[in-house]
């Protein structure tokens, strides 16, 4: 499905997937555990003015990049289904049989917010949110940037993710709009015994991270005769509250 802009005032904002995410392993239903997703998705934002060029995002202030944000949000392989909310399925037995749906090997409840249950919780996890960052890409381009090393998912699936942008509003008005949206490319979730592993840190990944995006980072070292990722020393884990892999 192809990326949806906006237009808003005089211009039109356009969201792309910089980084599409592959797989991850799952976080099940524990409140500390984290499986982040591999490579950690990254969206850029575009900025056109009405005659349909891009703004001069060398220009200081152009765009008010303190107040755009981008939110994450999951759904089934389709792009379409919304898988938001799940339940353990050691509950399921308590849950009415039409509210229960099958993904991969599991079983699990896939609820709406109108019959949600006390035991329902959040499929995707970690930062759901991210702020925007101006920052250069691997070309040495000026771009707006939003980085999401913080995602975990719950159940076993194929899914993808749905990006939305927003400009936070600021006073007298209190409410915000949609301006933009973008989905992912369909990736995968892995009970434990199936997880191929992580991946090395890609060159986007690194190139944020040196200007001061807060991306674990991940390199290849040999211990003995096997290889292991390992991560690296100056990560940004604990300063989001993510536990070891």
């Amino acid at each position: 499905m192809l990326p949806i802009s906006y237009l808003n005032g005089n211009r039109t904002y356009e969201l792309s997937m910089e980084q599409q995410p592959i797989h991850a392993r799952m976080c099940g239903f524990g409140e500390k555990d984290r499986r982040p997703i591999d490579p950690p998705p990254i969206v850029r934002l575009t900025v056109r003015e009405a005659d349909g060029k891009e703004v001069n995002l060398n220009i200081p202030g152009i765009v008010n990049v303190s107040r755009c944000m981008v939110m994450a949000d999951i759904f089934l392989s389709d792009g379409v289904t919304p898988c938001a909310l799940v339940t353990n399925p050691a509950t399921t037995s308590q849950i009415p049989s039409g509210s229960v749906q099958i993904i991969g090997e599991s079983t699990m409840s896939v609820l709406n917010l109108a019959s949600l249950p006390l035991t329902a919780s959040r499929n995707l996890t970690g930062a759901t949110g991210a702020s925007g960052d101006l920052l250069k890409d691997l070309n040495g381009r000026l771009g707006i940037f939003f980085a999401f090393p913080d995602l975990s998912v719950r159940t076993e699936g194929i899914y993808t993710l749905k990006f939305s942008f927003t400009m936070l509003p600021e006073p007298p008005v209190m409410t915000s709009t949609i301006l933009a949206t973008s989905l992912s490319a369909p990736f995968e979730i892995y009970p434990a015994k199936r997880f191929p592993g992580m991946n090395r840190s890609t060159a986007l990944s690194k190139k944020l991270f040196e200007q001061g995006v807060r991306i674990p980072l991940r390199k290849e070292t040999r211990v003995g005769r096997a290889k292991q990722l390992v991560e690296s020393e100056v990560e940004a884990r604990d300063d989001m509250g993510m536990d070891e892999e």
